[in-house]
Order: structure tokens, then C-alpha cells, then sequence
């Protein structure tokens, strides 16, 4: 079997099956997230605001990413022929991919200023700014990105940008997907860091104002895997796609077989690795946070009818009598 047919078998077997799993698993994940933030304990938290927007951003661009790819596996391909099709589904893609991004970057902000000793920078730190600047967010990369409503188009059977308009692209991509926000989330998660590490430098007392609760500790935790796993997923989309717009000249001179593998490298980065960052927030907090595990236990509970405050009292009732010693519990059995 030679290299370009074995990379699109590869290829078509992770559009047939990884994908649909992951866009599965991820809009699953993506609405217990929404769940478990709605909840009244957490709307006085703006985090809690931040990974709402950023799960809501997260299901709409995956669902119009993944979806299309795979349906025009065995059936019409309509993107790849409709050019309003391709313009609608690139447009929302990216409106929610960028706010997706920012928003990210908006939450590593808001854990900093939590931590900050500065009172007028823990202000910011407020459910009413999170709300704002979700609006905001979502607003402004709603406006900035009609251009590829007007200018995106299919060339070669391929939905994509090209000439002029791609090279300039391809460089608003390095900035504003790559540059800004890594280095953005880079920079609030040392920041972050050191903010810690002089909170817990100091004695707090009993009656401070600004002590952090276990909740918002956990959060933390969170944000900081977070950029850890933005960065791992994003950070080889910008130079591909600078690369790709380069060498987009030269595609009479490339041979076939390089042409298949700049294929299959372009999807695993630009589209694989992306789609997957999407689809992981639910499933890094719950292996990060074990006060996230029991709040998704507790609304499964729910949703199976059961309390959870009943299966906690009877499972710590358990812990308690298997700690009372064999000879005092038969005396206490004996006198009952």
C-alpha cells in the first residue's frame, strides 16, 4: 500500500469514527458543564459565567465543524459545492472559535484579578463584568468576521481562502489565533502563579475579605490546566497556516505524494486537534477537580431522581459504623 493511500485511509477512518465520538463526547460534556454552572451556588461566580459562555461557543462551532465533515463522507457534499454554505458555516466557525478563544483568556484574567491584592483590580472579578464581557465578546467577533461571509470561496472543489485574501488571513490568524491569546493566557497564568504564591505567603486572618474558598481554588486549578491544554492543541495552527498560504504558489511543482501529506498533517492540525480542544473542557475539570466530580454525581443523581444529600448521609452513616468497634456495637445491639 503506498504513503497517499494509506494517509487517506487514515484520514477517513478518523473523519468516520474519532470525530463523531469526540463531537459525542464533547457536546455531552459541554452540556453537563452548562448544568452544573447554571446552578444557583454558582451564579454569583463570574468563572462560572466565563466556562457557560465558553462551553455554549465550544457546541455551536463543533457542531458546524464535525457534523458536515462527516455526513459528506457518504452522502452530498455541500459545503464543498455551495458557496453560501461554505461562506455561512466558515463565518460561524470562526465567530465562535475566536469568542471560544478570548473568552479563555477573559477567564485566566478574572482568576488573576481574584487573586490580586489591589481592591480595585478584585472588582473586576464580578459576575456583572463576566456578563458584559461575554456580550462583548461574543458581539465584536460577530462583526470582525463577516469578511468570511464575502471573500471565502470554493476553488478546486475545496471551501477555503485563497490568493490576496488568504495571505493576509493567514497572517490575522497568526496574530489574533496564535500570538495574542497564547500569550495572553501565558502571561495571567504566571501572574496567576505569583499571586499565589504571596497569598500564601501571608498569614490571612479569621475575618479577612479576601480569602480564597475551596471552590475558587479549584477553579484556579482549572484555568491554569486549561491554557496548558489551549496551548497544546493551538500552537502549530498559525504557523501551518502561514505555511500553507506560501506554498499554495507552488502546488504544480509539488509531487503527489507530498501534496497528500501536507494534506493529512494540515488536517490533524487545523482541524483535528482544534476540534478536539473544543470538545475537552468538561473532561479536564473533571480530572482535575474532584469538587467538580461530585457536583456532576450529584446532578446525574438528580436526573435519576435520587437525592444527593440522602446517598451522602447514608454513605458517610457507612463510614461511621465501620469505624465503632466490633466489641461496642454488639453491646449496643444487646441492649437494643
Amino acid at each position: 500500500m503506498s504513503t497517499i493511500t494509506t494517509l487517506i485511509l487514515i484520514q477517513n477512518v478518523m473523519t468516520r469514527y474519532l470525530l463523531p465520538t469526540i463531537l459525542a463526547l464533547g457536546n455531552l460534556g459541554n452540556l453537563f458543564t452548562i448544568a452544573i454552572y447554571t446552578q444557583k451556588n454558582h451564579q454569583k461566580n463570574s468563572c462560572s459565567i466565563y466556562l457557560i459562555g465558553v462551553s455554549c461557543f465550544s457546541l455551536l462551532g463543533s457542531n458546524w465543524a464535525i457534523a458536515p465533515a462527516v455526513y459528506a463522507l457518504d452522502n452530498f457534499d455541500m459545503i464543498n459545492r455551495s458557496t453560501v454554505l461554505c461562506r455561512i458555516r466558515g463565518y460561524i466557525i470562526h465567530t465562535s472559535s475566536m469568542s471560544f478563544r478570548y473568552l479563555l483568556v477573559l477567564l485566566c484574567a478574572d482568576r488573576y484579578a481574584l487573586c490580586n491584592k489591589r481592591v480595585f483590580i478584585r472588582a473586576l472579578s464580578r459576575p456583572q463584568i463576566a456578563y458584559r464581557s461575554v456580550a462583548v465578546t461574543a458581539v465584536f467577533w460577530s462583526v470582525v468576521s463577516i469578511h468570511l461571509l464575502i471573500w471565502e470561496s470554493i476553488e478546486n472543489g475545496r471551501c477555503g481562502v485563497y490568493g490576496i485574501y488568504g495571505q493576509i488571513f493567514s497572517f490575522y490568524v497568526v496574530v489574533f489565533t496564535g500570538f495574542i491569546p497564547i500569550v495572553s493566557m501565558i502571561s495571567f497564568g504566571i501572574l496567576l502563579g505569583k499571586s499565589l504564591k504571596s497569598l500564601h505567603a501571608q498569614i490571612q486572618p479569621l475575618n479577612s475579605c479576601h480569602r480564597l474558598n475551596r471552590r475558587d481554588i479549584s477553579l484556579i486549578k482549572l484555568v491554569l490546566v486549561e491554557i496548558i491544554v489551549y496551548i497544546i492543541c493551538t500552537a502549530l495552527y498559525p504557523p501551518m497556516a502561514v505555511y500553507t498560504q506560501i506554498t499554495s504558489s507552488m502546488a504544480s511543482s509539488k509531487t503527489a505524494e507530498r501534496k497528500q501529506i501536507e494534506t493529512f498533517i494540515n488536517f490533524i492540525i487545523m482541524s483535528f486537534l482544534l476540534y478536539l480542544n473544543y470538545n475537552t473542557t468538561f473532561y479536564v475539570h473533571l480530572i482535575t477537580s474532584k469538587s467538580f466530580r461530585n457536583q456532576v454525581k450529584d446532578l446525574i443523581l438528580k436526573c435519576c431522581g435520587r437525592s444527593p444529600r440522602n446517598v451522602r448521609n447514608h454513605q458517610s452513616g457507612l463510614k461511621t459504623m465501620s469505624k465503632i468497634p466490633g466489641r461496642q456495637l454488639l453491646q449496643r445491639t444487646t441492649i437494643l
